[in-house]
């Protein structure tokens, strides 16, 4: 049976040792799980419960590093599993972590998405954000019941205010304003409404 014959805390890493089988390196594992697992030097040890060993420290390793992850900003399932995956991690790892943080409530796609609507609708049309939380992995049902609660109103007058932006820096050109509004994905009639709104306000300057 395999022994324990040496285990080194890491220098660069003081969470992590270095994990000796037979005098020869074996893997690096958390601390906490060479702890868990009551693993010392001289210790005879199944094969079976060192894999165990192994994959609980994969699998701490993979929370910490999505823990930190997360503090930049909220991230969707699939941003947090491309990521881990690209460290490195294995299937299994990523899956079982993805589903704790969604269990912890540290990752909610329809949380997400109606955070980031309320973030960029001043900013963009509904087909824009659609497009955009899409390719950040959210469901186009968790899309699409989000983006009804849009008000028509208010998003004539994000339309509004954009224009009003361009035109500081813009001489006034139907055709091109309208398909700069129209890029910024708003559809055709809510960019015919935000140029009404726009010139009932008393902006009329702008179209001169």
């Amino acid at each position: 049976m395999p022994i324990i014959t040496d285990i080194k805390p890491q220098a660069k890493n003081k969470g992590r040792v270095s994990l000796f089988i037979d005098d020869r390196f074996y893997c690096g594992l958390e601390k906490i799980t060479a702890l868990a697992f009551r693993l010392t030097v001289g210790q005879e040890i199944d094969p079976d419960r060192l894999t165990a060993a192994v994959c609980d420290s994969e699998r701490a390793s993979a929370f910490e590093r999505a823990a930190k992850y997360l503090g930049a900003r909220p991230r969707t399932k699939k941003e947090m599993a491309d990521y881990l995956t690209g460290k490195g991690y294995t299937a299994d790892t990523v899956d079982d972590t993805v589903r704790k943080l969604e269990e912890y409530g540290y990752i909610d796609d329809r949380a997400y998405c109606r955070l980031y609507v309320e973030e960029y609708k001043r900013k963009a049309g509904a087909r824009k954000l659609a497009y955009d939380l899409q390719q950040k992995g959210v469901a186009r049902s968790v899309v699409d019941q989000v983006l009804e609660t849009l008000d028509d109103e208010q998003t004539a007058a994000d339309v509004a205010a954009l224009a009003r932006k361009y035109l500081r820096s813009h001489a006034y050109d139907k055709r091109k304003l309208t398909a700069y509004l129209l890029g910024k994905g708003f559809a055709y009639d809510a960019v015919k409404a935000g140029l009404e709104q726009l010139g009932a306000d008393g902006e009329d300057e702008f179209f001169e």
